[in-house]
């Protein structure tokens, strides 16, 4: 689900001037920008050469903030999906951020709908039109672990596509090891859904309050709040909140439940993570402390917490809920003062799918980065989600996700083939036919099940591998109309039952 922030709100959490902070670690990518902004005391740069896909846009919105000022937008319709491809440390935890502003850019009134991937696995649908209506930024946040040493993020049509996808900005953020702990990062994601401070009612907290530069949006309700009277210290808790999220918190009287309706939406159906924050507000002294239970929508969160002015963050992870949630704190008989709440988070849980084998994706980058003008939609994950799979590659039904097929016949390619092709094992079929490939025919010997080779009308050059005679299942050779020099091997003289054409165009003997 979106969440949403004033458009302006950027320009909002500016850094005071006196202090000199370390910039959140990652990436800040001002999508169809052509100049590094700094914007909130971050510096935002442009996403040249983290996509090869798109058109941008200017936003004629006045007095705009230059992170929203461009978009990058995607009208190709025969595209499976447009993806960014950010460089990550392998298992290192991120928090991906993707912005939207709509701007009327395409000189319509309602922004189109999409779907968000991340390495392969579908996000989230973005859908922005109510947000846009409200003069808002629609954003949605992530937190993932990384699998590889990239980490993709795709925009992709879906039935409810009727214009171009377009995204305003993109962020990568690096999130230290303990945080969002008790999650199996190798199986799960977590999709924000809220993130409040409760008590206030004024602006968001960001960077560089938090030094993740997450957004704590405020949330009050008919309960009154109180001022905390002592500072706790972030480093103590697994999440590292802002020391800010701390300076109050919605309280009840002495001997009173403190019911809490939050977040604010309606949830769908799923297991979600929830985190909660909570501090005694008083001078700190061997009387601030307060005991109590808490309840999530009716069940049992965490029974007798001790809450003093150090503070305490509790956790739950796979906690199922669905509608609106209540969270109840029903105070111990002997505890001095009421309940207090300052904060919470809540994320659901995005199951990751299969992914393609990664000696098959390291493959096909290799094969990306040799031909120079590669479809447009050949970043990300080559064979999921399934419906966005690379254009012309046939990937396996079952089993382990493998490449089985290339079709690519009349597609106007150049460059060459590398000789990680010869890793793609599962591959039965391999048409290029009709391009203007260049260079020799890589080794193919490791290809067992490669049934038909059409590498016809090309300007590929040098000598037939004498490997292609001893693939047993290979029926099809089709090398006519190259440059090809040398003998024929004599193992394809020998082949029987294949249908091998060499000429005309090759000068071999």
């Amino acid at each position: 689900m979106p969440l949403s922030i004033f458009f302006l709100l950027l320009c909002l959490l500016s850094p005071p001037l006196h202090a000199a902070l370390p910039l959140p670690g990652g990436y800040y990518i001002n999508c169809g920008a052509s100049q590094e902004e700094t914007t909130g005391g971050i510096q935002w740069i442009p996403d040249e050469g983290f996509i090869n896909a798109g058109n941008v846009s200017k936003i004629g919105t006045p007095d705009i903030v230059p992170v929203l000022a461009t978009v990058r937008y995607f009208p190709d319709e025969s595209a499976r999906k447009y993806c960014y491809n950010i460089p990550v440390a392998r298992g290192a935890k991120y928090l991906i951020r993707s912005t939207y502003y709509y701007g009327g850019f395409d000189g319509g009134e309602k922004p189109p709908v999409f779907d968000q991937i991340i390495d392969g696995t579908k996000w989230s649908t973005v859908d922005t039109a109510e947000n846009y209506a409200g003069g808002l930024t629609a954003y949605y946040e992530i937190v993932v672990a990384a699998q590889g040493r990239t980490l993709s993020f795709c925009l992709a049509r879906n039935n409810q596509t009727t214009s171009s996808p377009f995204i305003s900005a993109l962020e990568l953020v690096s999130l230290e090891d303990s945080m969002y702990n008790g999650t199996d990062f190798a199986k799960y994601a977590l999709s924000t859904v809220a993130r409040h401070r409760f008590g206030y009612d004024g602006e968001i907290v960001s960077y560089p309050d938090d030094p993740f530069n997450r957004y704590w949006e405020a949330f009050t309700d008919s309960n009154p709040y109180v001022e905390c009277h002592s500072n706790v210290t972030p480093s103590e808790f697994w999440n590292r909140p802002p020391e800010t999220v701390f300076q109050r918190a919605l309280t009840t009287s002495r001997g009173k439940k403190l019911a809490v309706q939050w977040p604010p939406v309606t949830l769908p159906s799923a297991a979600y993570y929830v985190a909660l924050y909570f501090q005694d507000n008083r001078t700190p002294s061997p009387f601030s402390w307060r005991v109590f239970d808490v309840t999530v929508d009716g069940r049992e969160f965490y029974k007798g917490l001790n809450v003093s002015a150090e503070g305490v963050m509790v956790y739950g992870t796979q906690w199922s809920l669905s509608g609106k949630v209540e969270i109840v704190m029903t105070p111990s008989s002997d505890s001095p003062v009421g309940p207090v709440i300052n904060a919470g988070e809540i994320l659901q849980m995005v199951p990751f799918g299969e992914k393609t084998i990664t000696r098959d994706v390291i493959s096909m980058e290799e094969l990306a980065r040799n031909l120079k003008n590669p479809p447009p939609d050949w970043r990300g994950d080559p064979c999921l989600p399934r419906q966005h799979s690379w254009t012309g590659v046939s990937c396996s039904q079952s089993g382990s996700i493998r490449i089985v097929g290339l079709n690519l016949t009349n597609f106007g390619l150049s460059g060459s083939l590398p000789s990680s092709i010869n890793n793609l094992t599962a591959l039965s079929n391999i048409w290029l036919s009709g391009n203007n490939l260049s260079g020799p025919i890589p080794e193919m010997s490791s290809l067992r099940n490669l049934v038909s080779l059409h590498l016809e009308d090309n300007q590929l050059s040098g000598s037939i591998p004498s490997s292609l005679g001893g693939l047993e299942n290979l029926k099809e050779i089709y090398l006519q109309n190259n440059k090809l020099t040398g003998n024929v091997p004599e193992s394809l003289k020998k082949k029987a039952g294949a249908d091998i054409k060499l000429g005309p165009g090759n000068q071999i003997d």
